[in-house]
């Protein structure tokens, strides 16, 4: 069996011009998209992958005890409240469409029509994270771990004060307190520090790459230097999340920023391939068409 390929790269440019606008984030350049603005203290961001739903954690002046649970879909752009008292955190159980919401109160589940469900877990709930299983921090800085609606000790961590965590692909648990960075692999008790960053916000993008927002610039964990690469100079970031696509979205001050990919950054590559056919038997057979191929569209032909 014989296959003749042709690859065509169509391009709008080559580089990224120097005197272009755009932010930079992880070696390429996006344009800013404002999602909401007027939110007083963003503390928390999470994309819902499966419905493009973004939750946040924000100041909701209007009620006391003020920090509640908002939500914006990205598609359709509806927005809303999920009515949990003073709600500290959200985490997302992206394989099964499950989304966490905890506070003083405890540990809920938000249904389809973003009402709160109720769990038997009655920890005061500082921050959460899911990967594989769900893990929390209370407000007395201890970690657990949710199984089946039972709660354990986070073993791991255990007698070590924790605000923030997340897991990485590696199953490193990366964590902060007091805005320093530490670093633990599951399974082990040695505590590594990265403790000359100051950290505002902590995540992971769609394949539990970690990222890590510092007053300096945003940095990803390289688990093969145990160090941190910067990808950004972006600053004072309060959340981060990701979509499916590794765009970034951010909280900043009093708004919510998506970074969407600029387009002339970009290339497509397009392939023809015909199957049963010589390359010399293409060429003698098909001359207008090969000639339209190679010279003018400047296709590259595989010759292998």
């Amino acid at each position: 069996m014989r296959l003749l390929v042709f690859i065509f790269f169509v391009t709008t440019a080559s580089a990224w011009p120097e005197n272009c606008r755009g932010i930079a984030f992880n070696h390429r350049f996006y344009e800013p998209e404002t999602i909401k603005e007027g939110l007083k203290n963003i503390q928390k961001l999470i994309l819902n992958r499966n419905d493009n739903t973004l939750y946040f954690i924000f100041d909701n002046l209007a009620v006391v005890p003020n920090k509640a649970l908002g939500y914006i879909n990205l598609d359709t752009k509806a927005t809303g409240i999920v009515t949990i008292r003073n709600a500290s955190s959200v985490a997302i159980d992206q394989m099964n469409n499950v989304v966490y919401a905890g506070g003083p109160d405890g540990l809920y589940i938000v249904n389809n029509k973003k009402v709160p469900e109720r769990l038997p877990v009655f920890h005061n709930i500082n921050d959460m994270f899911f990967k594989d299983i769900l893990y929390f921090t209370n407000n007395r800085r201890e970690t657990f771990k949710v199984i089946d609606n039972v709660v354990f000790r986070l073993r791991e961590l255990q007698g070590v004060e924790v605000d923030k965590l997340i897991l990485d692909d590696d199953n490193n648990i990366l964590f902060t307190v007091d805005r320093r960075l530490f670093r633990i692999r599951l399974n082990t008790r040695a505590v590594n520090t990265h403790e000359r960053y100051n950290v505002d916000a902590i995540s992971v993008d769609a394949y539990f790459k970690p990222y890590i927002a510092t007053t300096n610039g945003v940095y990803v964990y390289n688990k093969y230097k145990y160090a941190l690469d910067k990808v950004s100079d972006i600053k004072d970031l309060s959340a981060l999340t990701f979509n499916k696509m590794d765009e970034a979205i951010y909280g900043v001050v009093d708004v919510i920023i998506k970074l969407n990919l600029s387009r002339e950054d970009s290339f497509n590559v397009l392939i023809f391939g015909f199957d049963s056919t010589a390359r010399n038997g293409f060429i003698r057979r098909m001359p207008k068409s090969w000639k339209v191929l190679t010279e003018e569209l400047g296709a590259t032909v595989m010759e292998g």
